[in-house]
């Protein structure tokens, strides 16, 4: 059979062909959803094992420690990973971020005072900032070449260069925040409520196969309060930290692979899930399956589009760090960019 439009396209996923007729308001290219495998890091693993063993242990096991063991080893794993995490972002925030912050408002301090002499308040930090209107211009030139070279080369003086660079850590912890939400949104809202085990899973369609139908209260709650929340939490942490590492770093080039420094903190779960888990384990994980984000996928403007609000939420929060929240410098005059492009220009595009 030959098709030759999207009318065609329709009969060919269903509809009436021997009719001929169609109705006006018929729906185009829907996609029913299957039900889907977890994502497979520690997060995953722990939802498995939380799911499928306490449904064994409560059906009755050969080895109900063992099993109940396997639920505590996702559980440390977990918590291996915040641990490891959240002791980076302090080794980050203390070590690497404090002393960098330091610096850069050191030379912007030394700045102010040459380019705006005699005019010159104090922020909460101690460090001086110039009064609008009172900048000497010629100061520029009595600074050394290798001192003007180091002002310019404060992030903030290139902010769209900065907020790119933000932009694509964001775009990282987003990769985070989306897992998040739709495992919340297919385990926590779209998952029944159901009061016993017997009733959370059952055979899939799939061979050996297991489909999640149900979750007790009790599950959703471990799952919510011990999975989900301090995996969000040190998200979050971690991308406030990371603005601030980078905004704070002395050297363009440096920012750049700072950023690229910092990924690997979000892709502690799946490393530590493909060193540590077993390949049962993994097996299992792969073998149970949620409800999708959405059981019936419609041909809509939402469907098609609705994935890059990340990318506008992770572009308007580089630009409100950038503008609004970053207190790395703050009062920040936005008074380098200009001195920089006139007296050390850059160099040929090519």
């Amino acid at each position: 059979m030959k098709l030759d439009g999207p009318r065609e396209l329709i009969a060919a996923h269903g509809e009436d062909e021997e009719s001929g007729t169609e109705s006006e308001d018929a729906e185009e290219d829907v996609i029913h959803q299957e039900y889907e495998p977890l994502e497979e890091s520690i997060y995953g693993f722990a939802v498995s094992m939380i799911i499928r063993d306490t449904v064994w242990i409560s059906a009755g096991t050969n080895m109900p420690l063992v099993r109940a063991a396997r639920v505590l080893n996702s559980f440390v794993l977990i918590a291996c990973v915040i641990t490891l995490q959240v002791f980076l972002l302090f080794a980050v925030s203390r070590l690497l971020s404090a002393p960098a912050v330091l610096e850069i408002r050191e030379t912007y301090s030394d700045y102010e005072e040459l380019m705006y002499p005699n005019h010159t308040f104090l922020t909460v930090n101690g460090f001086k900032r110039g009064v609008p209107g009172f900048r000497v211009d010629d100061n520029f030139r009595k600074m050394d070449k290798h001192t003007a070279r180091k002002v310019c080369e404060v992030p903030l003086s290139h902010p769209f260069y900065l907020m790119s660079i933000l932009f694509i850590w964001t775009l990282t912890c987003q990769l985070e925040v989306r897992a998040i939400f739709e495992t919340a949104m297919c385990l926590l809202w779209k998952t029944p409520l159901v009061h016993s085990t017997a009733d959370v899973v059952e055979p899939g369609e799939e061979e050996h196969c297991v489909e999640v139908r149900g979750l007790t209260p009790c599950m959703k709650f471990v799952i919510g309060v011990l999975v989900l929340l301090p995996r969000t939490l040190t998200c979050l942490a971690l991308l406030y930290l990371g603005c601030r590492w980078l905004t704070a770093t002395l050297g363009l080039g440096d920012v750049l692979l700072n950023g690229l420094a910092l990924e690997f903190l979000v892709l502690l779960k799946e490393l530590l899930y493909n060193v540590t888990v077993s390949h049962r384990n993994r097996v299992d994980t792969q073998r149970l399956l949620i409800r999708p984000f959405r059981d019936v996928n419609k041909a809509t403007f939402c469907t098609f589009f609705d994935s890059q609000a990340w990318a506008i939420l992770s572009a308007a929060w580089a630009w409100v760090y950038v503008y609004h929240v970053q207190m790395v410098l703050p009062h920040y005059g936005w008074d380098l960019a200009a001195m920089c492009k006139k007296y050390l220009p850059v160099g040929p595009l090519f």
